[in-house]
Formats: C-alpha cells, structure tokens, sequence
C-alpha cells in the first residue's frame, strides 16, 4: 500500500471513530438538554458564531507551531485539517489522549517529522493552560469569592513564564536524562511561534467563554457576564487538565456552579449543554470546509502547473527557435 493510501485510509479510521463518538456525545447531549430550559434563540446564534470563531483559532495556533514546515497556504490548510480530524476524537472516553495521539499521528501522515509533532503536544498544552488561565485571572476583581479563589486565579497569571522556550527545553533536557527516548529539546518551535500559538489559543478561549457568557445571561440576566466569562475560561483549565474525561465533561460544570454561586444550577448547565452541540457543530463545519479549501489549493497547483509559460510565443517567420 502506496503512503497516500496509507495516510487516505488512516484519515478515514480516525474519522469514522471520531463521528462515532460525536454521534454518542449529540445524542446523550440533547436528551440533557430536554430536562433544561434552553437560552434564547438569539444568544444561541451569538454564541454559535463564537464557536466557529474559537475552532478557526485553534487549528491556527496548531499551524503556528510549525511555521517553518509549512510555508505555503495548502501546507497550512493540510495542517489544519489534521487538526480538525484529531478534534472529533476529544468525545471518546480517554479524553484529551485521544486527540493528543490523532494529532500526532495525522501531523506525521502529512510530513510533520515525528520529533516536532511529539514536543509540539506538550507546548501546545502549555500554552492553551497559560492562555485560559490568563483569561481566568479576571476573577481576582470578583469579591463575592473568597479570598484564596481570588489569589488562586490571579496565580494564574504565572502560568505564562511558562511559555519561556528555555524552560522548556531545560525540562526536555531533564527529562531526557530518565527517558531518552523523549526528543531533544531542539525540536521546540521558535519562542515567536510559541507566543503565537499563545495568542491564538487565548483568542479560542476567548470566543468559547463570550459565547457561553451570552447564553448564560440571557437564562438569568442578574448575572454579570464578565464574572461568568472568567469562570468559564477557569473552568477550562480544570477540565483541560482532568485529561481522561471526555472534553472535560461534567469537569467544568461542577467548577463553574462552585464559581458563579449567585446562579443556580439548571441555567449553567443548560448553556454548557447547548455550548457543546455548538461546538460539535463548529468542528465538523471546520473539517468539512478546510476539505474544501485543500481542494481549491490543491487544484489551483495542478492548474499553474500544467499552464504553458506567458512568454512562449512562437518564433517569427523565417526564424528557427533555440
């Protein structure tokens, strides 16, 4: 079996799993969301287009990481796409392994070298953590929580000495006295595709939290949207790093009932339940319209590749062309 074939028919297992796994995740998802009083229509719309928003950031902040791999516009958008196909995987039971080990294996299928795409993984849960804790540390302004949450939150913040490339690569460098199988620690990208990464994922979360903070308000609107917006992006650090459940499921909620006690329970959930059939669909409509873009690069190549040079004109009369 040819590479091509190979990688066609890897792309085609992680994609029917993945679906598999949206597919229990939708249906387990609207039978909750039978029990709740859904947001308004138009908080759904607004919090709808976060979403697609926030799953565009992300399959950039991935790209960013390997500016140097994929300088032209279809090398990006086949990076992406790998980054699309890796997210369907985020619902099955293992949770963050899961996508973690798609993204690495589709980076390779696509000629990212096997070293960059492993280190690339942790950077890249380095720097999602450092940006939604970022986001998070707005909290410290909300007195109605108590004083070690508040100095907890604004900690945070701490997170993005973090993003240092030397830190990390002394991490790698110890780390690979233990286990040498890890890569070295010149294959983190660049310290400016590090912060680049950090300011896409930061704008991911960014999205996610205004969304849920439309739909949430529109439920109760005695709640202050801009504490529900950094409870939300804390709550995403909390389910980030409970890895083995499935997109932090159920992780969240619980931190965010204990961060916005002013609100009561159904109304968090009930925009978290509807956030993530948003979000479901956003990464399909991502997948599906990178496909596209990949064809319309991969065509325009093959056109520009066969047209015949503008200045081969024929030779005039009488003359023998060299």
């Amino acid at each position: 079996m040819s590479r091509e074939n190979r990688k066609r028919l890897l792309q085609l297992v992680i994609l029917l799993v993945g679906l598999a796994a949206i597919a229990f995740a939708v249906v387990k998802t609207v039978n909750d969301t039978q029990e709740h009083v859904m947001p308004s229509p138009a908080s759904i719309v607004v919090a709808g287009g976060f979403a697609i928003v926030a799953v565009l950031a992300s399959a950039r902040a991935w790209v960013a990481l390997f500016s140097d791999l994929v300088p032209t516009r279809e090398d990006r958008a086949v990076l992406r796409g790998t980054l699309y196909l890796a997210q369907l995987t985020k619902y099955l039971p293992v949770g963050g392994v899961a996508q973690a080990a798609s993204q690495v294996t589709l980076a390779r299928s696509v000629g990212v070298p096997l070293k960059r795409s492993t280190v690339a993984v942790p950077v890249s849960a380095i720097g999602a953590i450092a940006g939604a804790a970022t986001l998070g540390a707005g909290l410290v302004f909300d007195t109605n929580l108590s004083g070690w949450v508040r100095l907890l939150a604004l900690a945070g913040l701490s997170s993005v000495l973090l993003l240092r490339r030397q830190f990390m690569a002394r991490a790698l460098d110890l780390a690979r006295r233990f286990v040498r199988r890890i890569p070295e620690s010149d294959q983190l990208p660049t310290q400016s595709d590090i912060f680049m990464f950090y300011g896409w994922t930061t704008l991911t979360t960014a999205a996610l939290c205004t969304g849920y903070s439309a739909m949430v308000y529109s439920l109760d609107p005695h709640v202050n949207p801009y504490t529900v917006f950094c409870a939300f992006a804390m709550s995403w650090v909390i389910g980030f790093i409970a890895v083995p459940i499935p997109a932090g499921v159920g992780i969240r909620e619980v931190v965010l009932v204990a961060l916005i006690p002013g609100v009561g329970t159904a109304p968090i959930l009930a925009a978290s339940l509807v956030l993530r059939l948003l979000s479901i669909t956003a990464e399909l409509l991502g997948f599906g319209v990178n496909r596209l873009v990949t064809m319309r690069h991969r065509m325009r190549a093959v056109d520009g590749g066969s047209r015949a040079p503008v200045d081969a004109a024929p030779p005039p009369e009488g003359r023998t062309a060299v």
